[in-house]
């Protein structure tokens, strides 16, 4: 069974990108997030990044699981605090000295789409972009190896420490540890329970992944560097960009001229 977020070999349109296009697609809807505050826009962002998950074949349950563990979060942040920090607009609600702005609960929206887009496309490109594929990519974009092979590798502990840290929950539930319950201190406290395991696995494995690179001699010889990737770029590949290109270059008009924006207070 694959670790939530690890890569999933499908033979799918997306998974058939060439890694160069496979990385500008993640990097390209990260910058295209921040360049509105548009929540309509940010929704039909939000709906284009389960296309693409649908289209490259992943679990888009299980994708969508993994959002929700960190969705609260994310509702906290954007619906409480920016409804009463960012005062314009008309005052929808008020208690005591605090008031509800119409424009933060607006922002707080397209906050709460922004973010959940950004974390979704970060699960699916970890999905359907292996680790040899992401390095080359950005080998072939200038990155140095080194640097390249590092982020990748701390890309791959994502799934890894997911994966173990729901093991350690249910191997410390299924021992009566009750987390969810009691105060907020005494729930701190009993995640310390979860926090040593956790942290010797990941070492474990930062010592094992130690090994494994000194015995293939990573940093051996002084040649070029060559991939058994000869993947070409294809007219997908060039129809991927092109449309990356084009939807960048809007946004960047629209938010030059100011329009699609909700507040230029902020970005």
């Amino acid at each position: 069974m694959n670790a939530v977020g690890s890569y999933i070999d499908r033979d799918s349109v997306i998974h058939h990108l060439h890694p160069v296009t496979k990385n500008l697609l993640f990097i390209g809807t990260f910058v295209i997030c921040l360049l509105t505050n548009h929540p309509a826009i940010l929704a039909g962002l939000f709906l284009g990044v389960i296309l693409v998950g649908a289209a490259a074949k992943l679990p888009i349950g299980q994708s969508l699981k993994l959002l929700k563990s960190v969705a609260l979060l994310i509702v906290i942040f954007s619906l409480v605090i920016w409804p009463f920090t960012l005062k314009e607009g008309q005052v929808l609600a008020q208690a005591g000295g605090l008031k509800v702005y119409s424009v933060g609960v607006w922002y707080g929206i397209a906050m709460t789409f922004r973010f959940c887009t950004i974390v979704l496309m970060s699960i699916y490109w970890m999905m359907f972009t292996s680790i040899s594929e992401i390095t080359l990519g950005l080998v072939t974009l200038g990155m140095p190896y080194k640097m390249a092979f590092s982020f990748s590798m701390s890309l791959r502990f994502v799934p890894l420490i997911i994966n173990d840290l729901h093991t350690i929950k249910d191997a410390q539930r299924s021992r009566a540890l009750e987390m969810d319950k009691g105060s907020l201190y005494g729930r701190i406290k009993k995640n310390v329970a979860i926090l040593i395991p956790l942290s010797s696995r990941a070492l474990g494995l930062i010592k094992q992944i130690s090994v494994s690179l000194e015995a293939r001699g990573f940093e051996s010889g002084n040649g070029k560097r060559t991939s058994i990737s000869k993947r070409p770029f294809t007219g997908r590949d060039f129809g991927m960009t092109a449309g990356l290109v084009c939807l960048f270059a809007a946004l960047v008009l629209l938010r030059v001229m100011a329009v699609g924006l909700i507040t230029t207070s902020v970005l």
